[in-house]
């Protein structure tokens, strides 16, 4: 059920109670129970700006893979955490430590940017990539 309603919102979060009611075979009551529910266990943590199509082309993202020295992590974290062009920051496994997702509006800024992130404390190589296009998103 609980897979059912994410599941939906997925691919179109603006659904109506009565629409997802509907399309689950479920009365509405019971949706807004458990969306409710969702919510306030931490389920469904928030709802969020998606930018569209329109805005998208007018922006480049960047995605920028970034190797830590040891024991100053957190430190490089807070520091990203900061920079309002970021609109995600990742830790992963393997040989680089996190992926931030960068979106700024000309690549003179990325440039200023990635130049902000290698010259900071604690960050020893970055690698990136832009994005040229995207082929879908379910975010």
């Amino acid at each position: 059920m609980i897979d059912g309603v994410i599941n939906a919102l997925r691919i179109d979060a603006r659904k109506t109670i009565s629409e997802l009611s509907r399309e689950l075979d479920l009365s509405r009551t019971t949706v807004q129970k458990r969306l409710a529910q969702m919510e306030e266990s931490g389920i469904i943590a928030g709802y969020h700006l998606k930018l569209g199509d329109a805005y998208q082309p007018r922006t480049f993202q960047a995605y920028v893979n970034l190797v830590m020295h040891p024991h100053l992590g957190s430190q490089v974290v807070g520091a990203l955490e900061g920079m309002s062009e970021l609109e995600a920051l990742h830790s992963v496994s393997g040989k680089i430590d996190l992926v931030a997702i960068i979106r700024v509006n000309a690549p003179v800024e990325l440039d200023s940017v990635l130049d902000r992130i290698g010259e900071m404390d604690g960050v020893r190589d970055t690698d990136s990539a832009i994005v040229l296009s995207t082929k879908f998103d379910r975010r």
